[in-house]
Parts: structure tokens; sequence; C-alpha cells
């Protein structure tokens, strides 16, 4: 189950592993699995060939993946991932993906272009802060169990998209577990 080889060109791809492994393979000579909570990226550049599969036959595989246009065309292709780390997401937002221009940042991801990705896993009635700069907006998924983001209970799949505006205009935005469900792990998240 899967999909088979392939061909990307001029696109930054972030995967997030939500539950399950994904098996990552491509034309640089790239081949590995990864689990809950971690995170892979390919430059895909000038050209890149690549094939994702989930090679479990009982256990499921959900993922996130997001295509981004990067901040310049035929770039060297490249891979890299960092395995998930379950304490450094729990309660609190973990930094996944920065710019390769932030050099300042605690990210083990970087790609190449001006954009950042974060995770967490709310315990039930825990609520955590996300700070929204000026100038900037953000895109929440709700992957597991229902959360509140300001006003909005996002559940499970939902999405929004968070403005200046939608934060109150103070550059910040509230989010609290409103329930939770069984992750992989074993534990009761949203």
């Amino acid at each position: 189950r899967g999909f088979g080889t392939h061909p990307h060109a001029n696109q930054e791809i972030v995967t997030y592993i939500v539950e399950g492994e994904l098996t990552h393979q491509d034309s640089m000579g790239t081949k590995e699995s990864l689990g809950r909570g971690s995170v892979q990226f390919m430059t895909a550049g000038t050209g890149v060939r690549h094939s994702e599969h989930n090679l479990s036959e009982d256990k499921p595989l959900r993922f996130i993946q997001t295509w981004i246009t990067p901040s310049r065309n035929n770039l060297p292709p490249n891979y890299g991932s960092s395995v998930g780390d379950e304490a450094m997401r729990w309660n609190q937002w973990q930094h996944l993906v920065s710019s390769v221009d932030n050099k300042g940042t605690e990210a083990t991801v970087q790609i190449n272009q001006d954009c950042n990705a974060y995770s967490s896993e709310l315990e039930m009635g825990k609520t955590i802060n996300f700070p929204v700069s000026e100038g900037r907006m953000a895109y929440m998924i709700a992957l597991e169990g229902s959360v509140k983001v300001g006003d909005v209970v996002l559940e499970r799949h939902d999405a929004a998209e968070i403005t200046p505006l939608s934060s109150g205009g103070n550059g910040a935005l509230d989010v609290t577990s409103v329930a939770v469900e069984k992750a992989e792990h074993g534990k009761d998240v949203a």
C-alpha cells in the first residue's frame, strides 16, 4: 500500500507522521522508515524520484504532507528527517520545521522557504499559547481529539487559518484540548 516511484521538481515537501510507519525511498539513495511524530522533508529542486509505502500488513498509516513553493527554483535535491520525540511535544509546542535562513532555530528540519511547523500533544483540559507574530499567519490542523482555538472548536481533521485579526490582534492564541482520543502510543491526546 502506498505510492510507487514518481517524480517531483521545485517543491519543498514536508511530511509529518501521525500514526504507523512510513517507508521512503528515493533516487538520491535514501531509504528509511519513520514512525509517529517524525517529520521528513524533501527538496525536490532540479528533480527527484521517490516512493512512499506502508509496509505493515495490519497497522494503518496516517500522515500529513505539505507541498511548499521553495524560495527559489532549481535547487539541488535534498532529503532529511527527524525522529519524533513525544516528550518534546507533550503539552508544549515542538518546533519541527523552519527556514534554512533561520540560524537561531531549534527546529531539526530546515527547508528553503520562510515557513515554520510545530506539533503538540495535549492532555485533556490543557491550554497552551501559540504566538502569531505581527505580519504572520498560521494554519492549524486538529489531528486527534478536539481543540478550542480562541472561540472556535476544531474536531479531528478540522483546520483553521489564523490571522492577526483572528488571534485578537494581540499576537497570541490560546489552544485548549476539549476532547481527547487514544493515540498510537496509548495516551489520550488532542
